[in-house]
């Protein structure tokens, strides 16, 4: 029996997808790299271990050959450099050039003092640690990024930002990220809408940026997070900082510190919320002494109204980022499985449609057979047939 040929357009219609069922090899490639993008896109980065600051933690701003101030900045924790103990601009407020700082100026009155040259000491081990992580690489590009918690680089070696990165903590307040820029190359570059944004519980405090060389942030911009620089960190007018600037850890110390009309301060970690227990609670109310220990330990340790309240909200967050997550999930499932159904309705009407063609080209073919025995050449009526022998 001839074969009954049916042409693509006639079989599969105008649907690109079921035209590619024509192609089972080019369709399997193109399931294969679906799932490989899945794949990539489920992928997260390795959890990152904050790196130790010690005693550096406790400054603000933190040079190796002097901080230079323009305008009037404030600064909330602590400032020095080491080995040169330079400043300039750090005259009390109102006036030209002046600093209002909340915390220890270790320049003025005790230069290079050992509380800075100990800070010194931590800033390098606390750049050593973050440099000795296994990073994932992302684009050079921060802005517009959205990243959870993990340790970072580039394939070129510097991040730049020219917009908002938004780190997601995921509700969990401890949430470390690190990033990583080439030893003795990297750069860290903002622009004026260089900007960090928090979310889903992440803290400035668990923030790292181990700068390879110099570190500059652009005016008006809002960065978060605590720059661990192996030589300078210059800031543009009116930058706000959440964190600490920690300048200068190269061997031989020096990286000076700029600052122009900026705000810094010191981030720390918000403390977590702890519940009396009711041993806690029955040994309060009984003690009659009202400076006994027990009677402070519910106002030193227990939580405030504020940090209950903030607790709550990130729990709400959390809940209805869960539930959000799941109606999506839900949602993609229920398109998927519609989906398949009519693939699959398609396809039986196609077989359908196929097997019609079929049987009528088969009619066709048996009433031309069935004509040519009936009729002669020019199409008249063959008379009956005479058998030799045959007489009546």
């Amino acid at each position: 029996m001839p074969q009954i040929r049916v042409t693509d357009h006639a079989r599969y219609g105008k649907d690109p997808i079921l035209r590619l069922l024509k192609y089972p090899a080019l369709l399997g490639l193109l399931t294969l790299a679906l799932l490989a993008s899945m794949a990539l896109a489920g992928a997260t980065a390795a959890a990152g271990t904050p790196p130790p600051l010690g005693t550096a933690g406790a400054f603000a701003v933190l040079a190796g050959s002097g901080i230079t101030n323009t305008g009037a900045s404030t600064i909330s924790g602590d400032t020095g450099s080491s080995p040169t103990s330079v400043e300039s601009g750090f005259a009390a407020c109102p006036g030209a050039n002046c600093v209002t700082q909340t915390g220890a100026n270790h320049i003025d009155p005790d230069p290079n003092d050992a509380a800075t040259q100990s800070a010194k000491a931590a800033l390098t081990n606390a750049y050593n640690a973050a440099a000795g992580q296994t990073p994932t690489t992302i684009p050079t590009e921060l802005a517009g990024q959205t990243l959870t918690p993990g340790v970072y680089n580039s394939v070129s070696g510097t991040f730049g930002m020219t917009g908002t990165l938004t780190l997601n903590g995921g509700g969990d307040p401890n949430a470390t990220f690190i990033f990583q820029t080439a030893d003795g190359t990297g750069t860290l570059i903002t622009g004026s809408t260089g900007n960090v944004s928090l979310i889903g519980s992440a803290q400035s405090c668990n923030l790292f940026w181990k700068v390879g060389s110099s570190a500059t942030l652009g005016g008006g911009s809002t960065f978060r997070g605590n720059i661990l620089a192996n030589t300078s960190i210059s800031l543009g007018a009116a930058v706000t900082v959440d964190g600490s600037l920690l300048a200068g850890e190269q061997p031989s110390g020096s990286g000076a510190v700029t600052l122009i009309n900026d705000t810094i301060t010191r981030a720390t970690c918000a403390a977590p919320v702890v519940t009396p227990t009711p041993a806690t609670t029955a040994t309060t109310t009984t003690t009659a002494a009202p400076t006994a220990p027990t009677v402070t330990a519910p106002t030193a340790t227990g939580p405030t109204a504020a940090a209950a309240a903030a607790a709550k909200a990130a729990r709400a967050r959390a809940a209805k980022a869960l539930k959000a997550k799941a109606a999506a999930s839900k949602a993609a499932s229920v398109a998927k499985v519609s989906a398949a159904r009519a693939l699959a309705a398609k396809k039986t009407a196609l077989a359908k449609r196929a097997a019609a063609l079929k049987r009528a080209a088969a009619k066709k073919r048996a009433t031309t057979t069935h004509a040519a025995t009936t009729t002669d050449t020019v199409g008249n009526a063959r008379p009956p047939t005479r058998h030799v022998g045959f007489t009546g």
